[in-house]
Formats: C-alpha cells, structure tokens, sequence
C-alpha cells in the first residue's frame, strides 16, 4: 500500500467532522443494518474513507472487521426495507428478512413483502418464509436474465466454506471487479483478460460460465494433475452428470449439494435461484476436511486411498444448504 498516495487526497475539516458523525453511526449500530447501511452508503458514495484507506473495501475491513461481502449486503438491504417498510412498522426485521427481496423490482418487493408478512406462520416472520414467497410468487433465480446473459455470484456461504477448506484463495480465474469483492482472491482473471490463457497457480477457486464448462474442467484437472501449478481448487458446477466434462471430475471428491443455490446480482436483474442441481469438486490433498466442511452442505463422495474403484460416503449433516 502507497500511503503516499493515500495522504495525498486531503479532506476537508467538515468532511472529517462528517465522517466522525457517521462512523459514531457505524459504532453503535453494529446489528441495527438500516441505519448502519445508510452511514457505510455515504461513506462510499461521498468517499469519506480516503483519508486513511485507498478503497471502500479497505476500509470496512479494517476499521470495522465487516467483510466486504456483508457490507455490501447492508448497503442493499437499507434500499429494501426503506421501500418495503418506509413507516418503520415492522421493527423485527432482520437484514436476513429482506435479503430475498433485493433481486425483485420496488413494485414487486412490496407485494412479495406484504403477502410473506400476511402467511407467516404464527405471525413470526423468518428469512426461510420470505424465500419460499418470492419463489412460490414465480420468482426464483435463472441463469440467465430475459435479455441475455448476466453475471451471477456465488452465495456467501459457499464462499465462507471455500476458505476454510482452501484457507486462502489466490486466483479466480473466472471471475470479475464486483465477483471479487466477495471472493477476495489474491488475483482474478476476466472476461476481458481470459482466465483460459492465463498462467494459473495456488489455491484456485473456479466457478466457470455455465455455458462454456468443458474448457474450464480440463485446464483444472491440468494444472492440478499435470504441470501441477495448481496445489489445491475447488470447483463449483452444475451437477450434470450426463456431460462428459463431468465424467472427468469422477477422480476427485464431489459433493452433490443439497436443495438448489440461489446465486445473485447486485443490480437486481430477474431472478436469483438456480434451476437445477450444483456440484463441488476438491482438488487437494486433505480428502477428511473436505468431506467434513462440505458434509454440512451435502453428501460427499470420496475417494478411497489405495483403492482407484474404491469410494466413501459422507452424509449430508442436516445444515442449510441454500
């Protein structure tokens, strides 16, 4: 980090009078997520980090521990509960509550609200409940959107898992600026640098276009088998066993992943869920942490050492999986 570039955009005396007010916000609203989305907005929209940190995501982790992925997720679900609930009648809400919402246009965030609040079993709302009304309400996520495709990022906690398996993630090779601000990698590639032609090394995180993942599964399964630059990688797919891409993946440990992932876009294009099943896959070397980190997402099949046809089954241990 240049501290002599970060020193060198001077803030005025009302800005950092601004800024101490809003992080007095921050403070002592740690798990109050409305106000606290409102003061982290300002504090990125008007830039009022620069003085000690270079970028917004610098600046939320290391003054405050917050992840750039949850202050992200603050920063939308103020805008939901701001339109959904302008009066400030429903106080028990949660971010949890309106996270589901965020994909869905103003208009159809009231009525998706409204009906979720109305059906709540015994009258306590649950973020569980809100999903099931957006999906029933015929909004569950695709793919891709009405008019072409579109970037979707991985859920959260499937990000969470990747980390305590790989420990660090230093590439994504498939990946772009807003995808990385949840990922975190040391480095990614895009679309526009083409992550295929790329040099690839350490621990890699890969969650390939779904339109084009038999080029991505070969590369893996090289770098990892063959010129070995790859140490260790966690794939993540659709569970189509009937490719022959996948086929190739049965030499390494595959969880199937219970239920369906909702993947999501910040810019709330149509659609969060995936229509059908997902898979990870473990290049690596510690076969046991994998079956038991992933185990809490779905059942995994691992590989017997010693026994090539040989395989083991690690039930899935009941934790939610989307």
């Amino acid at each position: 980090m240049n501290l002599a570039t970060i020193t060198d955009h001077k803030m005025t005396t009302p800005e950092r009078a601004r800024l101490a007010t809003l992080e007095e916000v921050v403070e002592s609203n740690l798990r109050g997520f409305e106000k606290l989305g409102e003061a982290l907005t300002e504090i990125r929209d008007s830039k009022l980090y620069r003085g000690a940190h270079p970028t917004f995501e610098d600046y939320v982790r290391d003054r405050w521990g917050i992840a750039k992925s949850h202050a992200y997720r603050l920063i939308s679900a103020k805008e939901v509960v701001r339109n959904v609930d302008p009066d400030g009648d429903h106080m028990e809400l949660l971010e949890g509550h309106v996270r589901p919402l965020a994909s869905l246009d103003p208009e159809t965030q009231k009525e998706v609200f409204e009906k979720a609040v109305e059906s709540a079993p015994g009258g306590k709302l649950t973020a569980r409940h809100v999903e099931e009304v957006v999906e029933s309400s015929g909004h569950s996520v695709r793919m891709k959107a009405k008019k072409g495709p579109v970037e979707w990022y991985t859920p959260d906690h499937i990000i969470e898992l990747a980390y305590n398996i790989l420990g660090d993630i230093n590439l994504d090779p498939a990946s772009n600026e807003t995808a990385n601000k949840w990922v975190e990698a040391d480095k990614y590639y895009t679309l526009e640098n083409d992550g295929l032609t790329q040099p690839w090394s350490g621990s890699v995180w890969l969650n390939p276009p779904y339109d084009n993942v038999g080029p991505w599964v070969d590369r893996l399964i090289w770098e990892y088998t063959k010129d070995r630059n790859v140490d260790a990688a966690l794939l993540l797919v659709n569970a189509n066993t009937e490719t022959n891409w996948f086929r190739r993946l049965y030499d390494f440990d595959i969880c199937f992943i219970k239920g369906r992932l909702k993947f999501w876009n910040p810019d709330k294009v149509d659609g969060l869920g995936a229509p059908h099943g997902n898979a990870l896959i473990y290049f690596g070397f510690d076969p046991d942490l994998f079956a038991e980190q992933a185990s809490k997402i779905g059942t995994v099949i691992s590989r017997t050492v010693g026994d090539p046809y040989g395989r083991k089954i690690t039930e899935w241990k009941g934790a939610q999986s989307g």
